[in-house]
């Protein structure tokens, strides 16, 4: 008798799991979707990135350069010898946004590194032509083109002169990215 009550349970659980994983499996399905999303990109093929300088003028009264300003890829190099007070280098150069994406300049431009002697008597300035100073973050949009103000002086008020300054070799290069 006992094995007749055991192999009825048996059959008894077995049918209950069966209807538990089959009511399980419905009720999963009842409330699970699908969800599809179809859809058609194009991507413009003429997306251009191409931000130059161009068009370096040299200021009418600067001191002769021993090499004047000139575009060299991203940068402008240029080398001086100023030798009296008030004597300075001075040019602008065109910065173009010829492409077609709006930039930024990446960080404020850093002025090359003079020396302690140096800097006691020369004084370095980037700025635009207008006047206002280069920033981070300085808009240059597609189609645009900014004139930048590069000046090198030797001081004015100095109370000595120094022995020799030897020619100063210097770039300047602006780094933009996308805005």
């Amino acid at each position: 008798m006992n094995n007749r009550k055991s192999n009825g349970n048996g059959k008894f659980f077995v049918l209950a799991l069966l209807l538990l994983v089959i009511g399980v499996s419905i009720g999963y399905a009842a409330l699970s979707k699908t969800l599809n999303i179809n859809g058609t990109s194009n991507i413009a093929n003429n997306a251009k990135w191409d931000i130059h300088l161009t068009n370096v003028q040299v200021t009418p009264g600067s001191a002769n350069a021993s090499k004047a300003a000139v575009i060299e890829g991203d940068t402008v190099s240029f080398s001086v010898d100023l030798n009296t007070p008030g004597d300075y280098y001075e040019f602008t150069v065109d910065v173009t946004n010829a492409g077609t994406i709006d930039a930024k300049l990446s960080s404020t431009p850093t002025l090359p590194t003079l020396t302690a002697e140096q800097q006691k008597y020369v004084t370095y300035t980037i700025t635009y032509d207008e006047g206002g100073a280069l920033t981070g973050n300085d808009p240059l949009n597609h189609g645009e083109t900014k004139t930048v103000k590069v000046r090198l002086e030797f001081k004015k008020d100095i109370t000595e002169l120094p022995t020799d300054l030897g020619t100063l070799n210097l770039n300047f290069a602006m780094k933009y990215v996308q805005k």
